[in-house]
């Protein structure tokens, strides 16, 4: 009987994170000032955003979120080894999205 009601809140959950990351990536931005810049891929304007910037960053915040969770799951798990190759791997994907958008925001810069 639960698993019928959890698979629609997880649908509804995720379509809001995605919409929520879509937004905190500056899809606004997008859709108003750069669909005439489409031809290159990082502006070095802060001020203006394209389409591929604004993708870019929801998959960055995605796969950050992606590491977070694996990094949670780690507390439900009763093995030392694998509670420490969990949490290992969430804040090292966390890291690397870090990482990334930092790239991203010196390219802009």
């Amino acid at each position: 009987m639960k698993l019928g009601f959890i698979k629609p809140v997880i649908i509804l959950a995720s379509i809001y994170v995605l919409i929520y990351f879509a937004f905190s990536a500056g899809v606004i931005n997008a859709i108003i000032e750069g669909h005439d810049y489409n031809q290159a891929v990082f502006l070095p304007s802060r001020a203006v955003q394209n389409n591929y910037e604004t993708m870019i960053g929801i998959v960055l915040l995605v796969f950050g979120f992606v590491g977070a969770l694996i990094a949670v799951k780690a507390f439900n798990v009763e093995k030392l080894h694998e509670k420490y190759a969990l949490l290992g791997s969430g804040f090292l994907i966390m890291m690397v999205s870090l990482i990334f958008m930092y790239k991203i925001m010196e390219l802009k810069a």
